[in-house]
C-alpha cells in the first residue's frame, strides 16, 4: 500500500501536467484566412467577419466582442484610395488632415522594418457611437497595391490584444 499511494500520486500529476499543455497547446492555435489577394494567420477563437469598410478585402474579429453586430476587437485589411504608388506619400497625405476636427486623436507613430520592407504605423482613440476605441493602423505596399491593417479594439481591451494584432501583422502576405 505504501508503494502505491506514491505511484498514484506521479501518475495523478502527469495526467493534470498533461491536460494543462493540451489546453494550452490549443490556445495557441491560429487560423489561415487566404482570399482576395491576401493571406494571414488569425487567432483560432476568432472568426471571418463580414467586409463592410470601403476598399476593405478581408476581416477578421473576436466574435465575443460583438456589439450592435459588429466586432469590437478586429482587423480589417484595406487597399486606400491612393493616386500615388509610393507608400510614404500616400501614408503622408491620408494623415495630413486626419485628425483635424475628427474626434481621432493620435497615440504614436513610427515605422519598422518588417520582412526587409520599411512599414508605416500610427496609433489613434476615437469614440464612435459610445465606444472608445483604439487603432492601430499598419501601412505596407506590395508590388503596386498598398495596403492598410486595420487593428482595433475597445480602449481597455487594446493592451491585452497585441499579441494577436501581430500575429495578423506579421504573417501578412499579399500576391
Amino acid at each position: 500500500m505504501n508503494k502505491i499511494l506514491p505511484l498514484m500520486a506521479v501518475i495523478l500529476m502527469a495526467v493534470m501536467v498533461s491536460g494543462c499543455v493540451t489546453n494550452e497547446d490549443k490556445n495557441n492555435e491560429s487560423n489561415n484566412y487566404s482570399a482576395n489577394g491576401v493571406s494571414f494567420q488569425y487567432p483560432h477563437s476568432w472568426g471571418v467577419a463580414a467586409v463592410s469598410s470601403p476598399n476593405a478585402v478581408a476581416s477578421v474579429g473576436d466574435p465575443n466582442t460583438v456589439v450592435n453586430g459588429n466586432p469590437t476587437t478586429s482587423v480589417v485589411i484595406q487597399t486606400p484610395n491612393s493616386t500615388t504608388y509610393d507608400l510614404k506619400t500616400a501614408y503622408d497625405q491620408n494623415y495630413a488632415k486626419f485628425f483635424n476636427n475628427t474626434g481621432k486623436t493620435k497615440v504614436s507613430e513610427g515605422q519598422i522594418v518588417l520582412n526587409g520592407a520599411t512599414i508605416y504605423e500610427i496609433v489613434y482613440s476615437s469614440s464612435e457611437e459610445g465606444i472608445a476605441k483604439k487603432y492601430r493602423a499598419v501601412w505596407t505596399q506590395k508590388g503596386s497595391t498598398i495596403y492598410v491593417i486595420l487593428c482595433s479594439a475597445r480602449v481597455e481591451d487594446y493592451d491585452a490584444q497585441q499579441s494577436n494584432f501581430d500575429l495578423v501583422v506579421n504573417s501578412f502576405q499579399a500576391s
